[in-house]
């Protein structure tokens, strides 16, 4: 007998609590991340992780902060010897990192099914959005710990940022967001770039003092989808890539943008990227920090390098 997905809280039979050999996997979904267009793909998943003898839960989130209390409970359902042996973050990069939140430091990997609006760390990692590379992944790819980004002890997996990146991720409009996806992005970056005030932030890299109009703080080389800010910076380097904005101006700010989305941010003036592990950003005003593409913090802010690593599921290789 299996389980079956649904709009609530999946549960595991007996027999596959007490079957230690069955292959046990936690799929934590957002109901919210893109289901305009992928509503099908969780559904598919399960169908075939079962077809293979997997033994599935799927737990859908309700509210902020559900996934981490999913996770706090796969872990004492794994002590006493009946939780999973993978943990899927079923969403975007939202629900990833409230996942990844809840399995720092331990052992249980990570694997990922791409639903959201934005899915940076599976383009990150190279997994494809098929089906059968999903589920291959799950079944099939090495598990690898990474390093984390640590914001006031909150973490982030990709990229934290304050300025205008910030910004908009702090005015997006929920219900837009599910409504557009990515277009709801555009509006805000828009409506932000209207109201853009002159600013700089005090950046300390490492105990070097740093000025900026805003900053990226990068632990992947992709930012926004597949666009790159930090070239060099990868999941398995312990060290941040802090990206320096460096000149103010609501223009210049556009510069910034179209040098982003064209590819040729790195050789433009008044930019540069430097590497360290500890970074504060002290500021009079409580601005934004993001993280991961939602609001985290607010300044100030210190920022480093975890101490607590998560084991992430890559793309299988072979067929």
């Amino acid at each position: 007998m299996r389980t079956k997905p649904n709009h609530g809280a999946g549960t595991l039979t007996d027999e596959s609590r007490t079957d230690p050999d069955r292959r046990r996997v936690l799929i934590i979904h957002n109901p919210n991340a893109g289901r305009r267009r992928r509503r099908g793909r969780l559904q598919a998943v399960v169908a075939e992780l079962e077809r293979l003898g997997v033994a599935v839960e799927v737990k859908a989130t309700a509210g902020a902060g559900d996934a981490e209390r999913f996770v706090r409970t796969a872990y004492a359902d794994t002590a006493a010897g009946r939780g999973p042996n993978v943990v899927v973050a079923a969403g975007g990069d939202g629900t990833v990192n409230e996942v990844v939140n809840g399995l720092a430091g331990g052992t249980i990997p990570l694997a990922l099914l791409p639903m959201g609006t934005a899915n940076v760390l599976a383009a990150e990692i190279g997994l494809k959005e098929t089906i059968p590379d999903i589920v291959r992944a799950i079944m099939q790819g090495p598990s690898i710990p990474i390093y984390l980004g640590d914001i006031n002890g909150r973490r982030f997996t990709l990229m934290a940022g304050v300025g205008l990146d910030a910004d908009v991720v702090a005015s997006i409009n929920p219900r837009l967001k599910r409504a557009a996806g990515k277009f709801a992005y555009v509006a805000a970056t828009l409506q932000r770039w209207l109201k853009y005030r002159r600013h700089r932030f005090q950046i300390e890299i490492d105990g070097v003092m740093y000025t900026a109009a805003a900053a990226v703080i990068a632990n992947g080389h992709y930012y926004g989808g597949r666009f790159v800010c930090a070239d060099e910076a990868r999941l398995t380097d312990p060290h941040l890539h802090v990206c320096l904005f460096e000149k103010p101006g609501r223009w210049q700010a556009a510069c910034y943008m179209l040098g982003l989305f064209g590819g040729f941010l790195s050789r433009m003036n008044n930019y540069r990227v430097v590497t360290g592990r500890e970074i504060a950003i002290q500021d009079d005003g409580a601005h934004p920090v993001q993280g991961d593409g939602d609001v985290i913090a607010r300044l100030p802010v210190r920022i480093r390098i975890s101490d607590q690593m998560v084991p992430l599921i890559m793309p299988a290789t072979g067929g």
